[in-house]
């Protein structure tokens, strides 16, 4: 039974982003349907409506966007921000996912230091170089198909095996699987 919980934890922990991003989308497409049905006269069943309501949540996306990339200090989030650091379990999660954005996003001060192979037992895995020490390299080598868990190695420089593979195109690698 605990090992049944434990799996369900990880689960919701795993697709908590993508149900909390899709809850966000669904409460902005209902509110503009709202609001478009009241100044047009019409309902979200229209198809001009959901067209338009779908196209204006683009435009708001896209402007959000373009703020917090010209103002890093953009009001909004810090305030969104503000509250999810206050909610105990929420904060340590979404802290963990900006992170990580940024990082494989190249706008993080601590970006990857490029991929590797490491060498485990017979086989080798994929890792992502994140520090250098004198004679050694700290190596994230994420679960697949979520690279959010994973295990961290320090090694030797000799045990890596350096590839040019970009963080994005091994990040490709690792959620798909292998396939792409």
């Amino acid at each position: 039974m605990s090992s049944l919980l434990r799996l369900v934890g990880k689960g919701i922990l795993a697709l908590s982003p993508i149900i909390i991003l899709i809850w966000i989308l669904k409460f902005a497409y209902d509110i503009l349907a709202r609001i478009i049905g009241v100044i047009f006269n019409t309902t979200a069943n229209n198809l001009f409506a959901t067209l338009a309501i779908l196209l204006i949540l683009l435009l708001i996306l896209a402007y959000a966007g373009h703020l917090l990339e010209t103002k890093k200090d953009f009001i909004l989030l810090k305030i969104s921000e503000f509250f999810i650091n206050k909610i105990p379990v929420v904060d340590s999660l979404y802290n963990v996912i900006k992170d990580m954005v940024k990082m494989f996003s190249g706008s993080s001060d601590t970006q990857y230091l490029g991929v590797g192979y490491l060498q485990l037992g017979e086989h080798k895995v994929v890792g992502f170089i994140t520090k250098e020490e004198d004679e050694h390299l700290w190596v994230f080598v994420p679960t697949t198909p979520n690279p959010t868990s994973g295990f961290l190695f320090r090694v030797e420089k000799e045990k890596i095996e350096r590839t040019d593979i970009s963080v994005a195109d091994g990040l490709k690698k690792v959620v798909s699987l292998g396939i792409k």
